[in-house]
């Protein structure tokens, strides 16, 4: 998985005592209740995530979600959008059991029932992913629907998405599932103890890619939880026979320098990119400039370029758009660059900020990135 095994059951059992406590002491969906314990027991949470707040860093409070399986005990983990928005600025930040909540799932004695990848990063988004490892690897297709995490619990499978056994996505992914189970004998197949990845393929799901009118799991993964390892391709390509899935393919070169260089090719249309799996278990993200063309032009707003300014990669984000997307970035940079030149107070610089956008559309959490931002700017 990419992490000591020792150190991921340390996680695992850490999060185990956050579920064991929390279950205790707040009934499942008191949301309110659940505000109020979360504020009393910030320690301890940092001391089950392993958390060491510094300077400017988020509260642990604001960085992890329970979700709550409405008929099962079961519990999950995800990390909120604050911590996906917060936590490219505080690296350290992503602790290992933090990393672990991408859909992490416990049952209320705290016992771990399915595990879901650790959270990986893009190829130069993280530290552990600049200076890779010269060792073996394989690259697969990174596909661009809905990850459905699905696991075995009393004799019964169950699907969900990273934060929500009832999301539209679950649901529509619970449909599949039992079609797919009826056709081809899960309840006799379905190894025990596997967590099984797979990308939910559906017009319903689609981000950005087009994959016409295909309804189908695409199996990426799986993981053992008693274990604590993941299939490697080879074992995926089995289990993918066993249980009738299509597989991610397999890329077939075997050099850095060349995926690197693939993924510059404009050419290139309608792809996300490749995921890559050092022997070690580590892996890392690799995706086609074109994707991230598209993906940077379905979220170019002010927020999004605030982020990029405040960490730094902002050319690299916008360098390689399509002429007319990337002039309009460069508008929309200039107009948040005059905050910096313009006379008034603090709060008069802020105003500014909030009106690039419509009233409607200035919430709290986008009004706190714009006083973020303008902190920034007069400090660099």
């Amino acid at each position: 998985m990419g992490h000591d095994r020792n150190e991921t059951k340390r996680a695992v059992r850490s999060l185990s005592k956050f579920i064991q406590k929390l279950i205790k002491e707040v009934k499942p969906g008191d949301k309110e209740a659940r505000k109020v314990w979360r504020k009393n027991n910030e320690q301890l949470m940092e001391k089950c995530f392993w958390y060491k707040r510094k300077n400017g860093m988020p509260s642990i409070t604001s960085l992890v979600t329970p979700f709550y399986h409405p008929t099962q005990k079961l519990i999950g983990l995800n990390y909120s959008p604050v911590a996906h928005l917060t936590l490219h600025q505080f690296s350290a930040g992503w602790t290992l059991p933090l990393r672990l909540c991408r859909g992490i799932i416990f049952d209320y004695q705290g016992n771990l029932v399915a595990m879901p990848f650790i959270k990986f990063f893009n190829y130069n988004e993280h530290p552990e992913t600049r200076n890779l490892p010269e060792e073996p690897f394989d690259a697969t297709v990174k596909h661009d629907g809905h990850l459905g995490i699905i696991f075995q619990h009393n004799r019964k499978l169950y699907i969900t998405t990273r934060g929500s056994f009832v999301s539209p996505s679950s649901l529509l992914g619970t449909s599949m599932l039992k079609n797919h189970s009826d056709k081809n004998n899960w309840p006799g197949k379905f190894p025990k103890d596997l967590t099984v990845l797979v990308e939910i393929i559906h017009p319903n799901t689609k981000v950005h890619l087009n994959y016409r009118r295909k309804k189908e799991f695409i199996l990426i993964g799986a993981n053992n939880i008693n274990k604590l390892e993941d299939l490697v391709h080879g074992e995926l390509l089995d289990l993918g026979k066993l249980l009738n899935l299509p597989v991610t393919e397999k890329w077939n070169g075997n050099s850095l320098k060349d995926l690197e260089k693939l993924m510059l090719n404009m050419a290139v249309k309608n792809r996300e990119g490749y995921v890559v799996r050092f022997q070690s278990g580590l892996r890392v993200k690799f995706k086609f400039t074109t994707y991230i063309n598209l993906m940077v032009e379905a979220k170019l707003n002010y927020s999004y370029l605030m982020n990029r300014i405040m960490s730094g990669n902002l050319k690299k984000m916008i360098g390689n758009l399509e002429e007319e997307v990337y002039t309009k970035a460069e508008a929309m940079v200039a107009d948040l660059m005059k905050v910096k030149s313009l006379p008034g107070s603090e709060k008069e610089k802020w105003c500014y900020l909030y009106n690039l956008m419509p009233k409607k559309k200035q919430t709290s959490s986008y009004k706190a990135k714009c006083r973020a931002f303008s902190k920034f700017l007069a400090k660099n």
